[in-house]
């Protein structure tokens, strides 16, 4: 008989177990191991799994925390909540650190178990955020293939749906660099030979051992994370210390003049490059275009790896865009266990969704 249960540790399930449930994921048992053991400050992490014996059916990673309501909110809204200082205990499905919501089933189920499991899985995950006293229900960054067997049954649990933001994805079709500038628009393709022309020779190194590096690196996402106006969270040294030394950890440094002036912590494997986050020296980093500078790079990379897809993450989309991406739906599902914070959360809804841009690929 399945039985559903919560751990406080990804530790406690047994890695081939829960990468199998994961097939071909890039976020697997030691990144989210990477993640956890990060020690992220107002986050506590934990992981809801369906087993039957020693076999895992089911599972999704999950957080708590205090959610500002002002995250995900833009314009005159933003201000408001910013100015209330709207706060509310959030139990969230997915994860912070990943680009989409890690739903997994074992890979010989069929479409009916992985909704009866969801459905079980759902109802405990219901039932434990009550008890830990938690109003506001949440999945985080749901795909496109996930939506699909999840959201009839979050819709009949009462869970609302808006639109997320999308990930980047860039797919690595051409032969050479000089192949792929030729598919941007001309517009596109004059700005960026104009822009990897002025590289003053940047030193671009790939390793997993950033220790010598680590206090630059942090202190460049603090400086990076000061220009963003989403911040979820704060990552810590370890953050990066972790996911570089993972199994499918790999960084970039960009170095100057004996200077660190820019990192890229990135994933890889399955054939995909997937960028986690890029830093870099704000004086620097216009001066000398890092961000395009990188972009080509990480392609280069992947045509050194023959990697056929380029993952690029979230935010940025205009950008992106204009350099050939493919933008990939998320949804974000929300409930509140209170009836009229439910209701109110519901009219503010749409002006809390994410802005997809026009040309991003539909429902």
């Amino acid at each position: 008989m399945a039985e559903a249960r919560r751990v406080e540790t990804i530790a406690a399930i047994a890695r081939e177990e829960w990468n199998s449930c994961f097939p071909h994921c890039l976020e697997d048992y030691d990144y989210c191991l990477a993640v956890e053991r990060a020690v992220v400050p107002g986050f506590t992490f934990c992981y809801y799994t369906l087993t039957e014996g020693d076999t895992l059916l089911a599972a999704f990673p999950a957080f708590y925390t205090k959610y500002d309501l002002a995250t995900t909110a833009d314009g005159t809204i933003k201000k408001i909540l910013t100015v209330l200082r709207a706060k509310l205990n959030l139990a969230c499905i997915g994860s912070f650190a990943t680009e989409t919501c890690l739903i997994a089933f074992h890979p010989d189920a069929t479409p009916d178990q992985k909704r009866a499991w969801f459905a079980g899985l759902l109802a405990f995950f219901k039932r434990d955020a009550r008890a830990h006293r938690t109003g506001l229900l949440a999945f985080k960054d749901v795909s496109d293939a996930n939506k699909t067997i999840a959201h009839e049954i979050l819709a009949a649990h009462g869970f609302t749906c808006v639109a997320g933001m999308p990930t980047a994805v860039s797919p690595v079709t051409f032969k050479t660099i000089d192949d792929y500038i030729a598919t941007l628009s001309a517009n596109a393709r004059k700005d960026i030979r104009r822009k990897i022309k002025k590289n003053p020779g940047i030193e671009i190194t790939h390793t997993r051992d950033i220790e010598p590096y680590l206090d630059d690196i942090y202190s460049m996402y603090l400086e990076t994370k000061s220009r963003s106006d989403l911040q979820f969270e704060e990552l810590t040294r370890d953050y990066f210390r972790n996911v570089a030394q993972s199994r499918n950890g790999i960084c970039s440094l960009y170095i100057l003049n004996g200077k660190l002036i820019a990192c890229n912590v990135m994933l890889e494997g399955h054939s995909r490059l997937l960028d986690k986050f890029f830093c870099m020296r704000e004086l620097e980093g216009q001066e000398h275009n890092l961000y395009f500078i990188s972009w080509i790079a990480n392609l280069q990379y992947c045509l050194d790896k023959a990697y056929t897809t380029y993952q690029s993450g979230q935010a940025g989309y205009e950008t992106k865009l204009r350099l050939g991406s493919q933008l990939e739906n998320n949804w974000m599902y929300f409930h509140h266990r209170n009836a009229l914070v439910n209701a109110l959360l519901k009219l503010a809804a749409p002006l809390m969704a994410f802005d997809v841009p026009a040309n991003s690929q539909t429902a």
